[in-house]
């Protein structure tokens, strides 16, 4: 529920200065008078309310079904421009680490990839189908087999279902099916 109401304060931010645009022509056209501006916010202000609230809930759906098709627990940080998220190599066996990285580096989606040793490292994702991307970096444990993926969203992209947020988790989503990554529950962002 938190996250379908992060969803709607985003979409409302969104449609805000289309809304108060709106009202504007239809006073300028009307005439400005109280009894018009009354009119016009007892009819606009609902309409433009139910148009947010179906938005939302589209955005919500879509996080949702990136979430179950990654095996990521949803929460209201979904929206956040950066996610951190622990994740686990399905499975652990000898040479899950190069595994990791052969699959991340053969997907489409993943450019600008660059190792630090063999414990980190660093790429550039494309959570769209635009040329805009997230920064991305992976970080193994060799001992429990957990890998930390980190992914920052910075150059505005639209975000999941035009929301304007939620590339971040979206790219996490993608990275965690490309990889071969499953979620070990415990989600931080």
């Amino acid at each position: 529920m938190r996250l379908l109401l992060a969803c709607w304060r985003t979409v409302v931010g969104r449609l805000l200065p289309l809304a108060v645009t709106q009202l504007l022509i239809v006073l300028w056209q009307d005439g400005f008078t109280w009894a018009s501006l009354g009119k016009q916010l007892a009819s606009g202000l609902p309409a433009w309310g139910v148009v947010s609230l179906v938005a939302a809930a589209i955005g919500f759906l879509a996080l949702g079904r990136r979430a179950r098709a990654s095996g990521l627990a949803l929460s209201a940080g979904a929206l956040d421009e950066r996610q951190t998220h622990v994740l686990r190599a399905m499975p652990v066996s000898e040479g899950w680490q190069e595994r990791v990285r052969d699959r991340l580096t053969a997907s489409e989606r993943a450019f600008l990839v660059a190792e630090k040793g063999r414990e980190e490292i660093h790429f550039r994702w494309r959570p769209g189908r635009g040329d805009q991307s997230v920064w991305g970096s992976m970080a193994f444990d060799a001992t429990s087999g957990d890998v930390r993926l980190d992914v920052r969203d910075g150059e505005g992209l639209l975000g999941v279902a035009g929301l304007g947020k939620g590339s971040a988790f979206a790219a996490v989503c993608q990275i965690a099916r490309a990889a071969g990554l499953e979620s070990l529950g415990a989600a931080r962002g």
